[in-house]
């Protein structure tokens, strides 16, 4: 024992007349913690992926500023870490006899967990959509609340009406916007009139798995362009945003989140947000995987 006590002192420079930096060992420590968990095979798998997508410290707000409750965090936790027996991981590494890599549900895909999160067809117009709206609720309460409109004491007690409207601000939920010819994308989540400043903003929600992102935020900006060129020129508008407001299911962000979030001048937290998002995944792996 007295040998092993030795090693490991030697080992920490206890024993060789080295002062310890406290603060340096212990960002030493936690680095190196990190380290071992990024490289792991299956458990590092969406650190890994989110090194190139993901804005490395919003991404994680949802764990340090919000109180979901103990069993959720883990739950979110062990399904970043592909901890969670899947179908497919059952099949495929524990090699259970007599069982199938597909989808309890749909019975056509491989399951993992991007695809019980985002890609199953039968929770699409279901769970996903619900998970969704909540998001977007979540915002147009934030709105309410920031410009005197109607709006419930809680915000997941909130009922989004299709159309609100003060001297200041004119408020569309989900509404689908006439115009001369067609257009493929015009039914956006929210969209802002600020009648002071004659401008406005498309805001459009989206949830889907944490490695697309960035592609997400890229299509919405895409898609309302047609929009909002049509808006600014049939309602004599200065400037016309296009504002896409995107989570992945697991909780990661863009770098430009931030930015995106300000420019709706609600008041809610990123952490807010991603807490909404991150229930609504919870409750589709709970249900899914009978957990």
């Amino acid at each position: 024992v007295i040998l092993l006590l030795k090693a490991y002192f030697m080992k920490e420079k206890i024993l060789l007349g080295h002062e310890i930096d406290k603060e340096l060992d212990k960002r030493n420590r936690e680095s190196a913690r990190k380290d071992e968990w990024r490289n792991k095979v299956m458990h590092g798998q969406y650190l890994r992926q989110m090194d190139s997508v993901a804005e490395p410290v919003l991404s994680w707000n949802w764990l340090t500023q919000q109180d979901l409750k103990k069993e959720t965090e883990a739950l979110i936790i062990a399904a970043q870490d592909q901890a969670l027996r899947t179908n497919y991981i059952k099949h495929k590494i524990d090699k259970v006899p007599g069982s199938s890599p597909l989808c309890r549900l749909c019975r056509t895909h491989y399951e993992s967990i991007d695809h019980v999160l985002n890609g199953c067809p039968k929770l699409a117009q279901t769970e996903y959509k619900c998970r969704h709206d909540k998001v977007a609720a979540a915002l147009h309460w934030s709105l309410c609340r920031e410009y005197g409109l109607p709006h419930s004491k809680k915000w997941y007690e909130h009922r989004a009406e299709k159309v609100l409207e003060n001297d200041e601000v004119k408020i569309l939920w989900d509404f689908h916007v006439q115009s001369d010819h067609v257009i493929e994308h015009c039914r956006p989540d929210l969209l802002i009139i600020d009648k002071s400043t004659i401008t406005s903003l498309i805001i459009d929600v989206a949830v889907p798995g944490d490695t697309r992102i960035v592609d997400r935020e890229q299509d919405k900006i895409l898609a309302y362009q047609d929009l909002k060129r049509e808006i600014k020129k049939n309602w004599n508008l200065r400037k016309v945003s296009i504002i896409p407001i995107v989570i992945g299911a697991l909780g990661s962000v863009t770098s430009d989140f931030q930015k995106h979030l300000q420019s709706v001048h609600c008041n809610l937290r990123v952490s807010s947000l991603q807490k909404t998002a991150l229930l609504g995944s919870a409750r589709i792996l709970r249900m899914v995987m009978d957990i």
